[in-house]
């Protein structure tokens, strides 16, 4: 991942949990876990309705100054949540949408501990609207755990258990995501191995 002079994310090279982008199957990536016990065969769900034009055209034009202007996305991010909000309440695609992109933005601005809560929400509130098997639930589970994955080392140890605590309310995508999670803070707590060769035996 790049960074900008004032170590911040770059926008355009955080594929693997952009709101408007697509979940990369690669966000697995990294030792393998043991499978979790399996569960019964998910049934088919209803795709997500489609985001209204209106909010749709305002989230593009968020994208579109948070190349430039984080702080700017950041005010009209709220601003459209504030309104969004109002007219259809939180139980709303379009407020989630809204709020997708809200946590995303407050990575990119370096707070990790209200990122996590953000993303967390998120996945709370498509659990509540969605059910907490449907497919757009478990990319919120997976956009949140490569989030966390991507935070510096100290912060993910120290924030793992928000995590481990929402997703154990997430049946089959929360479970493989907190086996991952204990996965990824074992390899964070193993000693690096070589670094400086040793001095041959005299």
């Amino acid at each position: 991942m790049t960074t900008d002079s004032n170590t911040r994310p770059r926008m355009h090279d955080e594929p693997l949990f952009r709101p408007w982008g697509i979940v990369d199957p690669a966000f697995w990536a990294g030792p393998p876990a043991p499978p979790p016990p399996a569960d019964p065969p998910a049934p088919a769900t209803e795709p997500a309705p489609p985001v209204s034009s209106t909010v749709a055209d305002e989230l593009a034009a968020i994208q579109a100054a948070a190349a430039s202007d984080l702080a700017r996305a950041n005010t009209l991010a709220e601003e459209l949540d504030a309104t969004t909000t109002a007219a259809r309440g939180e139980r709303h695609i379009d407020t989630l949408r809204v709020r997708e992109v809200r946590a995303y933005l407050v990575h990119l601005t370096g707070h990790h501990d209200t990122a996590v809560a953000w993303y967390l929400h998120v996945v709370h509130l498509h659990a509540d609207l969605h059910g907490p098997s449907h497919e757009e639930t478990t990319l919120a589970v997976r956009r949140a755990y490569s989030m966390w994955k991507s935070l510096p080392a100290s912060d993910a140890q120290r924030l793992a258990g928000d995590l481990i605590k929402a997703f154990a309310e997430v049946p089959g995508a929360g479970a493989q995501a907190i086996q991952r999670i204990r996965g990824h803070l074992g390899s964070l707590r193993r000693p690096v191995t070589g670094g400086t060769p040793a001095a041959p035996a005299s």
